[in-house]
Order: C-alpha cells, then structure tokens, then sequence
C-alpha cells in the first residue's frame, strides 16, 4: 500500500505543492494585530479547501481569532480521530536575512522555502492531502475530526476559552497532531512527552533618570549591572534552578521509560557540530535526552539596557529582560511562576524598583504512555513504512494547547511529525521538503486507514 500510494502522490505532487503554496502566502503572524484580517482571510480559505475535498466545514468564533473545524463521520462504533494544527506563523523578522521573500514561497532543490513552510502549515497540509485523498477513494472508513486554530504560537487563549463548551464537538479517541520533529538523523519519531512553558518579563529602575557615568559612578547603583546580579541569583552553580520549590512535583521516568531513552543515541559531537556549542547546559548530573525530556530548564530569552552599540557613559535608568521556562511533567506552571517571582522580589536591591509584567502561563508539560494502544498503532504504521523500528523521544518543546485539548476531547495525543533541524523553524530560510512532506501524507493515508480497521474500543 506505501509504494501505490507514494505512486499516487507522485502523480499529484505538482498540484498539492501549487496548493501549499496558496496557504503559505498568507501572512498569518497571530500574534501581530496589524494581520489579523489576513489571518480571518487564512481562516476561510481553509474552511473552503476542507469543504471542497469533501468534509462538512465551517469556521468556528473564539474570542480571539477564529478556528477552523471539519469533520467526517461513519459510524457510532468506528474509532474517532480528533487532529490538531494551526495555520499561525512565527513573524518573519529580520525579512532582510530571508534569501526570498517569506510569503512568497520558492521552490529550491526540493525545499519549499516560505515562512509556516513546516510549522505548521507543511505538516498540517500534509495531513489534509491524506484525507482528501481517501475521502477520493471512499477509503476513510472512521469519524474524522479535525480543528485548526491561529493562536498556537502566541498561547492558544482563544480556542481555550472554547474548550469547555466544544468537548461534545470535540470528542474523539486519538488526538492526532503532526506538529513535531523527528530525530537527528530522520528516523521516525514518536514525541512522547512535551514540556509546558511560563514566560515573564522583568524590568529593574534604578535612578530616576539616566546618569553621567563619571558624576555618578561608585555612588549610584547600576540597574544593568544589578539586574544582571538579580538574574544570576536563580542559578546555581552547578546549573540547577535555585528557586525554592520550583522542582516541586516532577515525575521521574518510569522504568519503561529509562529503558527507552538508554536506547535512543544522542551524539554530543553531532549536536555541538549543529549547534556551535556542546551541550552542557542544564543540570549535567542527569543524561543530555533526560535534562532535554523530563527535566526543566529557565532562560533569559533577551536582556536590554543602556547602549550597547556605542560609548555612551550613562548609567542606565532601566534595564529589562524576558525569561522564559520549559517545564516537566507534574511541575504546576502557576506555582512555580509565582516562585520565580517571589525569588526575583526577594533578591531585589532594596534601593531599586523592580515591575514584573507579561507573566503568565501556557500549559503543563505531559508524557504519554509508551506501552498505550494509539503508540502501538502509530509504531506499527511507521514500521510497515520503513522497515525500521520507530524512535521514542521525549522532546524539550511546547505546543500548549495539547493537555488542555486533550482533557477536554478525551483523546490520547498521538504525536508524530517529520520536522527536522534543517527546516530553521522560527527562523529565516524556514522550509520544508518535498520529501518529508510525502514522508508526512503516507503515514497519515497509511494510520488513518490502520485505525479504520479498529473497534473503537481497541483503542482505550
């Protein structure tokens, strides 16, 4: 069945690629106000793709921007597959560091090179050129539902806040979601765990205005330097996170689960080669895939003050900086929020101002059970495809939505996507090959139709 459909795809490829390139074009930064019109316009163009391969579509309100929802249904009995993507984009800053424009897509030795060209809209389209084409070949033999949010990369807040009152919509048994890499040398990858994320901002005032270095120096306190000082103290010195109670609650992998990382390879040459760097950051007590799946991590993700660009002797009024937090499964993201805060107060220069603002959370961090029926499916999928046994990973990023979306449709997450390294997500030059692209529509045609073989009850 892999080869007649890879047969298929080919025969197909000139169309999907002119379609992907469609939905690429549109500017869809959720987080950017001034593109929310063409986010709406995505919305609908989506809704309208869904409607034309034959599923019953419609764009659904959230209180930010809208969703996209289409389903299939068969029987009362057959399996329920809810998938999960998003049509957002990271913004596509610095432009001037693109080889070609970021919404424009160009096809260069077999890449499609285009802002969203793998995150998520290659992944997702993958998936929808599955469905359309055994909805062609009256092959979708189960209850498909799928919904598509704009928010993902901005906190998922709108469909959140529907959550509650679309759980009978959303029901399903598998919850699918093609939003996540494989390992370093290609091989397929089931994602068995994501960390939640907490972010913050903190701005530390010193003088009430900037200061002439040499009138003041030695006397004033310096809100670059202290903020600096404020900012070390939440490390400790053999990289641990040195917030009270901010490990409170995590959940050490279960025997099945060391065994399945001691059987995964991390080459720490091959990740400094690809880097710049080795990877010693962290608490390097614990094993690289251990610190990176089921351990936490902090990062100052920017620090501002001053200037840096030229000699300017000023003491600085200001100085601010971004922190961001991965956190494992177990760790409650409002408690250990709240802890960083407390942490940042009570270190705080007595005679400094120190404002905490954007603090919030996206979502805990979960881990899925490897000996579940939906990994053994996928597992068996994937190595009908291949040959090989598929890699278990347990990866160190966060797509927030995932528990809550979860909880809500009473669906196992299944996560198996086929990003890689070299796609430079979030970053200039994104893209996505035409190979893991086809990667990505055979093993969805070739789940959804294993799945379709399955009582509902199979699954649980």
């Amino acid at each position: 069945m892999v080869e007649r459909l890879g047969e298929r795809f080919d025969r197909e490829q000139e169309r999907f690629v002119e379609e992907w390139k469609s939905f690429l074009r549109f500017p869809t930064v959720g987080a950017d106000p001034t593109h929310h019109p063409d986010c709406a316009d995505c919305a609908a163009w989506l809704r309208d793709h869904l409607a034309g391969i034959g599923l019953q579509a419609e764009t659904l309100e959230t209180t930010r921007l809208p969703a996209v929802y289409a389903e299939h249904r068969t029987g009362r009995d057959a399996p329920t597959i809810l998938f999960y993507g998003h049509y957002d984009v990271q913004p596509a800053d610095p432009i001037e560091a693109w080889t070609t424009p970021p919404f424009e897509p160009h096809l260069r030795n077999g890449r499609l090179y285009a802002r969203g060209a793998e995150d998520n809209k290659g992944q997702l389209f993958a998936f929808l050129k599955a469905v359309e084409l055994l909805l062609a070949d009256h092959q979708l033999d189960l209850n498909l539902k799928i919904i598509i949010e704009g928010e993902e990369e901005s906190g998922s807040h709108g469909l959140s806040d529907r959550l509650d009152a679309w759980q009978e919509r959303l029901a399903a048994d598998i919850l699918m979601v093609a939003d996540t890499g494989t390992v370093a040398d290609g091989t397929p990858t089931i994602v068995m765990g994501l960390r939640g994320m907490l972010h913050l901002a903190v701005s530390l005032r010193g003088p009430s205005h900037d200061l002439h270095s040499g009138l003041h120096g030695g006397l004033a306190l310096n809100p670059v330097s202290e903020l600096a000082r404020l900012l070390a103290t939440l490390f400790a010195a053999d990289g641990s996170i040195a917030v009270q109670g901010f490990y409170d609650g995590i959940q050490p992998p279960t025997p099945v689960e060391r065994e399945l990382i001691q059987r995964t390879s991390f080459d720490p040459a091959a990740y400094a080669a690809s880097i710049g760097m080795p990877p010693v950051a962290g608490e390097t007590r614990f094993a690289p895939l251990e610190r990176l799946g089921f351990r936490p991590a902090l990062d100052i993700n920017g620090f501002s003050g001053g200037n840096a660009e030229s000699m300017k002797t000023v003491i600085p009024a200001t100085a601010k900086a971004c922190l961001t937090a991965r956190l494992a499964a177990g760790q409650d993201p409002e408690r250990c929020l709240q802890a960083i805060c407390d942490h940042l107060q009570a270190h705080t220069p007595e005679a400094m101002a120190l404002t905490i603002s954007n603090a919030g959370s996206a979502g805990p961090g979960f881990r899925i059970d490897p000996e579940s029926a939906p990994v053994e499916l996928a597992r068996n999928v994937l190595t009908a495809m291949t040959g090989g046994d598929p890699v278990y990973h347990w990866e160190g990023a966060s797509i927030p939505i995932i528990p809550a979306l979860a909880a809500a449709s009473g669906a196992a997450p299944l996560l198996v996507g086929f990003g890689h390294e070299d796609d430079h997500i979030h970053a200039p030059d994104e893209s996505y090959s035409i190979a893991q692209f086809k990667r990505g529509f055979l093993y969805a045609t070739n789940l959804l139709v294993a799945a379709a073989r399955l009582h509902r009850d199979d699954l649980t």
